[in-house]
């Protein structure tokens, strides 16, 4: 057919297309480009809907009930579960990111984790038309979107630290901070619900307890023994960092029964099997442990310290709590900088303070050879531990009875002590 007798519109692009011919990488561009605004226009009803519902609450007692109920119809539920919670808090930070003005999700590295949650929407939507129907499928399910999806987070945010440390002209402090405060909240959670699905499929493929009180999942751990490894975990960072290790020293209260109560204390002596052995959930226990500990041995070889750093047990078993107190004699932090010490952004290596001060935490994910941190690693460990002890306030501010906590005293020219409390099974 001759160009004349063509639709305006077609004549225009044929007779432009033979003045212009795109080359394949143009082309492939063009492809991408109209594939993306596809994708993104189709998710806008499922964010708007799922950023609605309600967030679930979550806390160990959760994963306890969850552990009780363990088997393979409850696996499947539970992956279904899993993935409409996992929807409604990836919408609910994008919806988030779109708050902010345009011009902040417009820096580089604040577009690249918008991107990252827009890219797990997409993943989650899928999964949601693909969910597993047996226990072999939801194997995959885990390895193919929950694993992913902790990966695909794992480095978000030194990037997001570095965008808003970019836009301080465009955005208060107090800002910032509501939008970190709810974002790295929610952040934990998700990754917390998908490693608890995980954990449970584990369970039931390779170490099925049936009957017993957590089916295997939640086992009496001994308290020692990873407090142990996670020292020697954090001590292999430290020499190839410093070329130095710190040792540390584990002792016990001996009389545990009474400790959280108000009664009178039963002074006879308990077994190293009853204030040794702790329920609990190995790998949250792990990651709270290298985060303190990468504080205290830092601070104890920047400042030439080589007495060891002092662990001591305590434990509860009704109600049922775990307290460590970490105590180091790294010199202290001076009172201005411990004002700070749970602030997001909060660096004392910007604040002129000295080396010894410097944080020596990391986001969960981020490479495990990296001791000097961006100010985000205690007030994560922070959040951590009151999310998944169920410590936010409730709604008339009140704290919930059973709670755990994460504190900090410290004396400066001397040291700090650090006590994270947790509740058990």
């Amino acid at each position: 057919m001759h160009p004349a007798s063509l639709p305006l519109f077609s004549r225009q692009f044929s007779i432009s297309s033979t003045r212009y011919s795109p080359s394949k990488t143009q082309e492939d561009q063009q492809k991408r480009f109209l594939q993306e605004y596809k994708i993104r226009s189709l998710l806008e009803k499922p964010i708007y809907y799922y950023s609605q519902k309600e967030l679930p609450k979550f806390s160990i007692d959760t994963l306890y009930e969850q552990s009780q109920n363990l088997s393979p119809e409850f696996l499947i539920q539970n992956a279904l579960d899993t993935v409409e919670h996992l929807l409604a808090y990836n919408a609910r930070r994008l919806k988030e990111f779109r708050n902010l003005p345009y011009l902040v999700v417009l820096n580089p590295s604040i577009s690249e984790s918008y991107e990252t949650y827009l890219q797990t929407m997409s993943s989650l939507i899928k999964a949601s038309l693909e969910l597993p129907t047996t226990v072999e499928e939801n194997i995959e399910f885990t390895e193919r979107v929950l694993n992913e999806l902790i990966e695909r987070h794992a480095d978000t945010l030194p990037s997001l630290s570095k965008g808003f440390n970019e836009v301080l002209n465009l955005l208060s402090v107090e800002q910032i901070k509501s939008f970190l405060d709810a974002h790295l909240k929610e952040r934990i959670s998700m990754r917390l619900i998908a490693h608890q699905h995980i954990q449970l499929t584990k369970a039931l493929s390779n170490d099925f307890d049936k009957g017993g009180k957590y089916n295997g999942v939640i086992k009496k751990l001994n308290i020692p023994a990873i407090i142990k490894k996670n020292a020697e975990i954090v001590n292999d960072i430290c020499l190839m960092k410093y070329d130095q290790s710190v040792p540390i020293t584990i002792d016990t209260n001996m009389y545990p029964a009474n400790y959280w109560s108000r009664q009178d204390p039963d002074l006879s002596i308990k077994s190293e099997d009853d204030i040794l052995l702790f329920p609990y959930i190995e790998f949250h226990l792990d990651y709270m442990l290298t985060e303190i500990f990468k504080n205290s041995f830092r601070a104890h070889i920047e400042n030439n310290v080589l007495d060891p750093v002092q662990v001591t047990i305590s434990t509860s078993s009704s109600p049922s709590f775990l307290e460590l107190r970490i105590r180091d004699k790294g010199k202290g932090v001076p009172p201005k900088v411990l004002d700070h010490i749970f602030d997001y952004s909060f660096t004392t290596f910007e604040s002129n303070e000295g080396d010894s001060f410097k944080t020596l935490n990391v986001p969960p994910g981020v490479g495990g050879n990296v001791v000097a941190g961006m100010g985000y690693g205690l007030p994560l460990l922070k959040n951590y531990v009151e999310i998944f002890n169920s410590t936010i306030p409730e709604k008339d501010g009140k704290l919930p009875t059973t709670k755990g906590l994460l504190t900090i005293q410290s004396y400066y020219g001397w040291g700090t002590d650090v006590y994270l409390k947790t509740v058990g099974a």
